[in-house]
């Protein structure tokens, strides 16, 4: 089922067709907003000759470049604790206790 959200971008307002039961795409807007008022204020007076457009891309670059270096970090803490579970299973199902001379470092998220 489709909702209808309306989100302000500088000063105009914008309605657009957003699934239901996805993440709130108010959020999603209010996100980028965000991300573009963090742009267009650390460039100071900079930023009178950029355009709109050029905030919007740089902020959607940021975020996708956020967005990227985090499923890089879920998919390598995926793979430890793979490896962690496997070695965990693999003790409980020997019977067997780690050498004491190994050294286990806690798994950290």
């Amino acid at each position: 089922m489709e909702q209808l959200i309306t989100i302000d971008v500088f000063g105009q307002t914008y309605t657009f067709k957003a699934d239901a039961g996805k993440n709130d795409p108010k959020m999603a807007a209010d996100f980028l907003m965000e991300a573009v008022r963090k742009i267009d204020t650390g460039q100071g007076n900079r930023s009178v000759g950029n355009s709109q457009f050029i905030l919007l891309l740089q902020a959607a670059l940021n975020i996708s470049s956020e967005h990227m270096q985090l499923k890089l970090q879920l998919t390598e803490m995926s793979h430890r604790l793979a490896k962690q579970t496997e070695r965990l299973y693999s003790l409980m199902e020997s019977g067997c206790q780690p050498d004491k001379g190994e050294r286990h470092e806690p798994f950290t998220g």
